[in-house]
């Protein structure tokens, strides 16, 4: 039985590193091995796992569906599903865009929704284009285009 010994300094020190992209050097099996002991404390069995998260590691290097990008793509989610059961139950895109300037915020309805297709967490929510901050929105979807998940956790 493994034992899980808890989070040391030097690896959330290399965690933070890892999570940044500072360490894609490292193959991918390495890099998820490394990673998993500084976040869990205790190394991460690929041979044989046992665990939930060690089955999902192991899904991670190993199950290659070529579905997966569409699935978390969420532009092009929408489009899988409109094509499997009907566009009528899929939410209406007003645009993609490849950066926040080739926005016309002129054709947008007064109140919308900004977010990348790639990233989780980076949404802007307009309520009212009068009070809406777009300096703060520009920042924020600028950023999150420049992140790339790959790097983060090798998904």
């Amino acid at each position: 039985m493994r034992r899980r010994t808890g989070a040391f300094l030097p690896g959330r020190i290399i965690y933070a590193i890892g999570i940044r992209g500072g360490l894609r050097f490292l193959g991918s099996r390495r890099f998820v091995r490394l990673m998993y002991r500084c976040r869990n404390g205790i190394w991460l069995n690929l041979d044989e796992p046992a665990t939930f998260n060690e089955k999902l590691q192991w899904l991670k290097l190993h199950d290659k569906n070529p579905l997966y990008p569409i699935w978390v793509d969420k532009y092009a989610a929408k489009q899988y599903v409109a094509d499997c059961v009907g566009k009528e139950y899929v939410i209406p895109t007003y645009g993609v865009w490849d950066c926040f300037d080739d926005i016309d915020f002129s054709t947008l309805p007064e109140t919308f929704v900004l977010k990348c297709t790639h990233d989780c967490g980076g949404v802007c929510i307009c309520r009212g284009k009068d009070s809406w901050d777009m300096h703060a929105a520009k920042r924020m979807i600028t950023a999150s285009l420049k992140r790339n998940y790959y790097w983060v956790g090798r998904e």
